[in-house]
């Protein structure tokens, strides 16, 4: 009697054991699912989620692994589309790869185009109003501050950045760069002033960089933000220190706020940054 009563309650905990892996396994298995302390307990029904990423090349195994992560966010959070700071345009792998490795970035993807300088994206919101990104040629830029000369060719592309902005109207202003224009000499320091003057005059909202990330204003006009970039770590021998650096931005606009999560190659949102938009926090 013993016997029967032991193996009966032996096999109520293997049951029960089994019970707790499949839960433990479904939920530890997707850690970029928000709870209320993430602080997406304020998101709206009407809400748009996008996600931005750093493109270029990864070996496959991590593309894989982060081209299904995305996907899972995508399918989750109902993304509407992709922003790339890629150089490469639609020429960038990630962006080749996508829908091979998940279904769920069947999405229109947002890139630099190649060649064609600045350009800029108008985006209806669910809510009304519009959402403009605005994709910067940062990377000739830097290469022509570096030279430490405020040449003909710098003037020209600082212009063409203010014609773009001041043509910009939405109710949200985010510029995409694949750099920061913030190193060099004394000269170049201005050129990163005048850069960072342009978008705080034209209401930039986010700026979003690949390659580390000063917004450089003063009054804090506006947010700076670096995508998770697999290309900060290179140097580095340590696997798992490249996998928690490299990842993606998920973010979510509402009428009054823009939320952005930093989610690494581990699904662990490892930063949430905030931006209120001027003049509506009270309505």
């Amino acid at each position: 009697m013993m016997m029967k009563q032991s193996s009966w309650g032996c096999t109520i905990f293997i049951q029960l054991s089994l019970c707790l892996v499949v839960y433990v396994s479904l939920h530890l298995g997707h850690p970029f699912l928000f709870t209320s302390h993430d602080g997406d307990d304020n998101a709206g029904a009407l809400d748009l989620h996008f996600i931005s990423v750093s493109g270029g090349f990864r070996p496959l195994q991590r593309q894989t692994r982060l081209l299904r992560l995305m996907g899972r966010v995508a399918e989750t959070y109902k993304a509407k589309f992709v922003v790339s700071t890629s150089e490469f345009g639609e020429e960038d792998p990630l962006l080749q790869n996508a829908t091979r490795v998940s279904s769920s970035l069947k999405l229109p993807w947002f890139t630099t185009k190649k060649g064609s300088g600045n350009s800029r994206e108008h985006i209806k919101l669910p809510f009304g109003g519009f959402l403009d990104v605005i994709f910067v040629d940062t990377g000739s830029l830097q290469q022509e501050v570096l030279g430490g000369a405020l040449n003909g060719s710098m003037i020209s592309q600082l212009k063409g950045l203010t014609r773009i902005l001041k043509a910009a109207d939405g109710d949200w202003r985010i510029v995409v760069g694949s750099s920061t224009v913030n190193k060099g000499a004394e000269e170049a320091k201005g050129v990163s002033r005048t850069f960072h003057q342009i978008m705080t005059k034209y209401g930039v909202n986010l700026y979003i960089s690949e390659r580390g990330c000063t917004s450089g204003a003063s009054d804090d006009s506006f947010s700076c933000i670096t995508v998770p970039n697999q290309s900060e770590s290179r140097g580095s021998t340590n696997d798992s220190k490249r996998e928690m650096e490299d990842g993606f931005l998920l973010h979510r606009v509402s009428f009054s706020e823009f939320v952005t999560y930093t989610i690494n190659l581990s699904g662990q949102v490892i930063d949430t940054r905030l931006v209120k938009q001027k003049g509506k926090e009270a309505i």
